[in-house]
């Protein structure tokens, strides 16, 4: 007889928990797709940067020549940001003030270059951070 109460008392325990956790018994379990609402896959990436030159007047960092180079089979235009810090002052990453720049046009396997002119000149003895975000834009 205890068995059986035992049994009972379980299943009462997972009814219970289930329906408290949002689900009901109705409901069929499925892939949660974590990360992603409409399960959207990244692609791998059609670019690679293959030079970066930061171009400087006295101790200001003014601009920098990115060179990326195309490895997908068709041509492709990219956007290419660059986040820089030095001292309290941080690039602007979105908006008119962006420091951002597009490539031309690059054909497959080729390379290309664009100069990102900063919006606020950084002075190049207290950089402390940069990095940049590229992204296809066609």
């Amino acid at each position: 007889m205890s068995l059986k109460i035992y049994f009972f008392v379980g299943i009462v325990i997972i009814i219970i928990a289930t329906v408290g956790f949002g689900a009901s018994l109705n409901t069929a379990p499925k892939v949660n797709k974590i990360g992603s609402a409409d399960n959207i896959a990244v692609s791998k990436p059609t670019v690679d940067v293959t030079n970066t030159v930061l171009n400087t007047s006295g101790v200001n960092a003014i601009s920098a020549t990115v060179t990326v180079k195309n490895i997908d089979t068709i041509s492709h235009t990219y956007r290419i940001c660059m986040i820089v810090k030095a001292g309290a002052l941080i690039s602007d990453t979105s908006g008119s003030g962006a420091d951002c720049s597009n490539t031309a046009s690059i054909s497959a396997s080729n390379t290309g270059s664009t100069t990102i002119t900063f919006a606020i000149p950084r002075t190049t003895n207290n950089l402390s951070y940069w990095n940049m975000a590229i992204h296809q834009i066609a």
